[in-house]
C-alpha cells in the first residue's frame, strides 16, 4: 500500500499565502496573526545534560591507540574496577571557545615564527585542540581534582559519601576562577603533554580547599592523592609552607594556605595536548607567551564538583552543609 503524502503546517500555509492587509487611510501594513516565526537561536541544554554523554561510546573492547588519535589507555582495563575523576567542569560560552581558539592559534604561529629566524628549524607539535569532539560538537573542560582512581565494584557508594562529606565539610562556597599564563604539562606517565592554563589562586583559596578535601577522601579509601610530590604529578610548592603550618608560633606567608601546601600552579584547564614531549624552546616558548589580554576575557565559575565513577556522572552542589547527593535510590541510584 503506498503511503500517503500529507502537507506538514508549513506547506499549508504556503499554499494559501495571506498577504497583509492594508490600512488605505493610514497607509500601514498590518501583518495578520497566524504562522509562527521560527526561532533563530536554540536555548541552551541543561548543565546535566552533558553529564548523561561524558563518556565516549566504546569503539573497541581491547586498547587500539589508532582509534584515539595515536593515545594510550595509562591504566589497563580490569574488570571490577571503575575508573573515576573527581573534577571542576567548564562549559565555555561561544565567546569563549573562540578565544581559546584564537589562543591555540597564537601558539602555533609563534612557534612558526621562531623557526623563521633559525637554521637549526624546531621540531613543531601536533597540537590537537581538546575543544571539539571528532563530530565537532563542543567539549567541557575541566579542573582536576583528583588522579584517575580505579574504585572497586563495591566501593563506589562508600566512595562516594566519603568523598560528598569532605567537600561539604570544606565549606567552599560557589567561586569564579581567572588564568595567569599558558605551559606545557606532562600526564602522570609523561606518554602525552597538555597545553595548559594556568590558574591564578581565588581569593578565598578554594581550590587549594577542595584538593585538600579530595585528598583526605582518596587517602581513606586507599588511593592516592593528586599533586602530592610523585613524577609527573606536579611539583610540590613551597615546602618552607608546609613546615610553618605545622609550627602556629611562626607567622605563616601570605601565598601559604593555613592548612596545607599552595599547590595554585599546579591547577590548570587542559585546551590541546600532543603525543611527544615539545622541545626545550617551544616549552620555554609558551611559558614566556603574553596572553593576557585573551584569558583576561575569560572567568568560569563553578557551583558544583564532579564526581565520575565509571561512566556516571554525579554532581556535589557547593556551599551545602549538609552530607548526601540527594539523589533518590541511593547515591548512585542503584537501590
Amino acid at each position: 500500500m503506498a503511503l500517503v503524502l500529507y502537507p506538514d503546517s508549513d506547506q499549508e500555509d504556503d499554499t494559501n499565502p495571506q498577504p497583509p492587509s492594508t490600512d488605505s487611510k493610514a497607509g500601514a501594513s498590518v501583518t495578520r496573526p497566524g504562522k509562527r516565526k521560527r526561532s533563530a537561536e536554540l536555548p541552551p541544554l541543561p548543565a546535566a545534560f552533558h553529564d548523561l554523554y561524558a563518556v565516549n561510546a566504546r569503539i573497541s573492547t581491547s586498547d587500539d591507540p589508532s582509534l584515539h588519535g595515536g593515545r594510550k589507555r595509562a591504566i589497563p582495563h580490569v574488570e571490577g574496577n571503575w575508573p573515576s575523576h573527581v573534577y571542576l567542569e567548564w562549559i565555555p560560552s561561544q565567546p569563549e571557545s573562540q578565544s581559546l581558539h584564537h589562543l591555540i592559534g597564537q601558539v602555533k604561529v609563534s612557534i612558526q615564527h621562531v623557526n623563521d629566524g633559525r637554521k637549526n628549524l624546531l621540531v613543531l607539535p601536533d597540537i590537537v585542540p581538546s575543544l571539539l569532539s571528532p563530530l565537532g560538537t563542543p567539549l567541557p573542560l575541566h579542573v582536576s581534582l583528583s588522579r584517575t582512581l580505579q574504585i572497586k565494584t563495591d566501593d563506589r557508594e562508600s566512595f562516594l559519601e566519603t568523598l560528598t562529606s569532605a567537600l561539604r565539610t570544606s565549606m567552599v562556597k560557589p567561586f569564579s576562577l581567572r588564568f595567569s599564563k599558558m605551559k606545557w604539562v606532562p600526564n602522570y606517565e609523561r606518554n602525552r603533554w597538555f597545553l595548559v592554563l594556568v590558574a591564578h589562586r581565588p581569593p578565598q583559596d578554594e581550590l587549594n580547599r577542595l584538593l585538600d578535601s579530595c585528598n583526605n577522601a582518596t587517602r581513606q579509601a586507599g588511593h592516592p592523592g593528586l599533586y602530592v610530590g610523585g613524577k609527573g604529578d606536579g611539583p610540590m610548592q613551597n615546602e618552607s609552607c608546609h613546615n610553618q603550618s605545622q609550627n602556629p608560633t611562626k607567622k605563616t606567608p601570605e601565598k601559604c594556605p593555613i592548612n596545607g601546601l599552595d599547590r595554585t600552579e599546579n591547577f590548570h584547564v587542559s585546551v590541546a595536548w600532543n603525543l611527544a614531549e615539545p622541545d626545550t624552546a617551544c616549552i620555554k616558548l609558551v611559558n614566556e607567551l603574553d596572553v593576557s589580554k585573551i584569558v583576561a576575557t575569560l572567568e568560569p565559575s563553578f557551583d558544583n564538583v564532579k564526581v565520575k565513577i565509571g561512566s556516571t556522572v554525579h554532581s556535589v552542589d557547593l556551599g551545602l552543609r549538609k552530607a548526601g547527593l540527594g539523589t533518590r535510590g541511593g547515591l548512585l541510584g542503584l537501590g
